[in-house]
């Protein structure tokens, strides 16, 4: 990885400074990785992705193929690379029935295929009766709630 980068700051005609200036690293980072003391760790390799987004990122890793990509590979990207959009959840526009139906005909109409709206019968309302807060030393409190 270290002749790998600085094969990049020299491409770039960059000095290990600037590198870690335009990156927003530490100089010692580039330093210790050039030195072969510490590898890169995954944050620095993609602002190094990030600022040289021409970087071909299987010869970056793995050493293999060629340092940039090729306009060839720039598009072949664009194409296989998924677009991750964020979803708007869509909410159905129902049109809204009338309160009061009249008992003519003309608002009847049949659908056989249509199921009617089975439902659950609805739960009974719950009241609060009391709430209960317990403390770390061994003590409590109760509230009641006011009627009314």
């Amino acid at each position: 990885m270290k002749e790998r980068l600085s094969k990049i700051i020299a491409s770039e005609g960059l000095t290990p400074s600037l590198l870690a200036d335009k990156m927003g690293v530490q100089r010692s980072g580039i330093s210790h990785i050039l030195s072969g003391r510490n590898y890169p760790s995954f944050d620095f390799l993609q602002k190094l992705l990030e600022n040289f987004p021409r970087l071909n990122v299987e010869w970056l890793i793995l050493g293999q193929g060629s340092m940039y990509k090729s306009t060839a590979a720039d598009i072949s990207d664009v194409l296989t690379t998924p677009v991750m959009e964020e979803k708007t959840p869509v909410t159905p526009i129902l049109p809204e029935m009338p309160q009061n139906l009249s008992s003519g005909k003309e608002h009847q109409t049949k659908h056989p295929e249509t199921k009617p709206d089975i439902s659950p019968p609805a739960e009974p309302q719950k009241n609060v009766e009391k709430m209960m807060v317990l403390y770390s030393d061994k003590t409590f409190v109760t509230y009641y709630p006011q009627n009314g």
